[in-house]
């Protein structure tokens, strides 16, 4: 992971926790302060796990949505992948094609710097799957949810979006995110 990956979590955690807490919360992992952030020891599921104890699982999932949110913006300026796709000539595509290739360049970002092994397919024109493989992500796909959110809005807001999220089973399969785009009422 990338030290601007993580310096995107840590603001948009502030914006969410404020700055106490959020330190709080890094300290928890381990990481003495904001300068002494240490991408290597840091995974979004150790993450979750500090927020769960401080605050419960289910909030711990909720905050989890809102800082996936809140990390695009920073996302956007820290990759320039993930940036361009606000360009006019990705905006101008039709939405069966900009979707899917804008999902594989978010997901191939996430991947690498998460280790995440995200893939994406579509099911048709409206409905895009996003598969975190690997066991043990159990709060870590609501960070992705909340990312998703963010980043389909951002993408085409004309557009309205429904993400649903199916836990991974027992059998510690890979924890799945759906997307159906639906035309605003």
């Amino acid at each position: 992971m990338e030290a601007q990956f993580l310096e995107a979590i840590c603001l948009a955690s502030v914006e969410i926790l404020g700055e106490k807490e959020a330190f709080q919360t890094l300290k928890g992992l381990g990481m003495s302060s904001f300068s002494a952030l240490d991408p290597g020891r840091f995974t979004m599921e150790s993450y979750g796990r500090e927020l769960a104890k401080r605050h419960g699982d289910q909030a711990a999932a909720g905050l989890l949505i809102r800082i996936g949110r809140a990390s695009l913006i920073f996302l956007r300026r820290y990759y320039e992948p993930i940036g361009a796709l606000g360009a006019i000539d990705n905006r101008l595509k039709p939405i069966e094609k900009r979707f899917p290739d804008s999902l594989k360049i978010l997901a191939g970002e996430i991947d690498r710097e998460l280790g995440a092994k995200i893939e994406t397919s579509a099911a048709d024109a409206l409905t895009y799957h996003w598969r975190l493989d690997g066991s043990g992500r159990v709060l870590e796909p609501y960070y992705h949810f909340g990312l998703l959110e963010e980043f389909c809005n951002w993408l085409d807001s004309r557009k309205d979006y429904q993400i649903v999220y199916a836990p991974q089973g027992a059998e510690g399969k890979a924890a799945e995110l759906t997307i159906h785009v639906r035309e605003k009422e």
